[in-house]
């Protein structure tokens, strides 16, 4: 894979290069936000337990909108889970020919305090190819006793923009020492929703003592549980009621825009996030 360090100075640039070229540059984008907030501090949000090695998730209509120090903006939330100290986590959003989410992260204490902010600059392009996409790409850490919270947006400053990348013939041809393809090197547009990917990967797990009581991120937790070993599985978490409520929500949202393919995404979600109630949800849905 080819990797391009991106700037926004580099993106503004090409903005003025590709207007040209890009038939959609002339079509004035829809970045606003209207629809209300869901809650009135991050301490509020609904978050999503990282657990497994891979979180496929969309931001789109059916998210949580939330005010930001930029304005408003859809998000997602996510938590690390009781028995992980430390995760390396890898945030990649991917370039569709409709678009990319240009991301924003941040990572909060356990007091829902800002503690690291990594803006578009610290993300890098990685290239895709003839059968991959692009991506924006970032590799970060969190760790349960500093940063336990992370929240992916994307301000209105990154939804006006664009990127242009190198067109995948164009990719192969170099890299095969051939001569440049006549092709036009696609124009990606910033949009205020897109498709993105968490590959997650544990660095330390926590242990416990048998007497312990262990307040997770995002559920409380008794801990009657065997010292952790590498060996061991993920402690079984009870999902709090507002999570549950979330993810009910959004399976009904995308049912009654008979989106099957996102409902069942979520159901899939939603149990191995710990739901004792959106496969019931889903049931119930489709019956009427």
């Amino acid at each position: 894979m080819t990797m391009i360090k991106t700037t926004l100075a580099a993106i503004l640039a090409v903005t003025l290069i590709g207007c040209a070229s890009s038939p959609s540059s002339s079509i004035e984008k829809n970045v606003a936000v209207t629809k209300q907030v869901c809650c009135a501090s991050y301490s509020e949000f609904s978050w999503v337990p990282m657990q497994g090695s891979k979180i496929d998730f969309t931001i789109d209509d059916y998210s949580q909108v939330g005010e930001f120090p930029e304005g408003k903006s859809y998000f997602a939330a996510f938590a690390l889970p009781a028995n992980v100290q430390r995760m390396q986590v890898d945030l990649s959003s991917w370039m569709r020919t409709t678009g990319v989410l240009a991301p924003k992260i941040i990572l909060l204490n356990s007091s829902f305090e800002t503690v690291d902010v990594v803006g578009l600059d610290d993300f890098e392009v990685e290239m895709g190819g003839m059968f991959s996409l692009a991506s924006y790409q970032h590799r970060f850490e969190m760790d349960l006793a500093t940063t336990p919270y992370m929240v992916v947006y994307s301000p209105q400053e990154y939804r006006k923009g664009e990127i242009q990348i190198p067109h995948p013939e164009r990719i192969r041809a170099e890299d095969l020492g051939l001569a440049r393809p006549m092709v036009t090197d696609p124009v990606i547009q910033h949009q205020k929703f897109g498709s993105l990917e968490l590959g997650l990967k544990p660095l330390n797990l926590r242990s416990y003592r048998v007497t312990e009581t262990v307040v997770a991120p995002v559920t409380a937790i008794a801990a009657t549980l065997v010292p952790a070993t590498a060996a061991n599985k993920a402690a079984d978490a009870k999902m709090l009621p507002e999570t549950e409520a979330f993810y009910n929500t959004q399976i009904k949202a995308a049912v009654g825009k008979n989106d099957m393919h996102k409902a069942l995404q979520l159901l899939e979600e939603a149990k191995r996030a710990g739901s004792s109630s959106a496969e019931l949800t889903f049931v119930e849905l489709i019956k009427k």
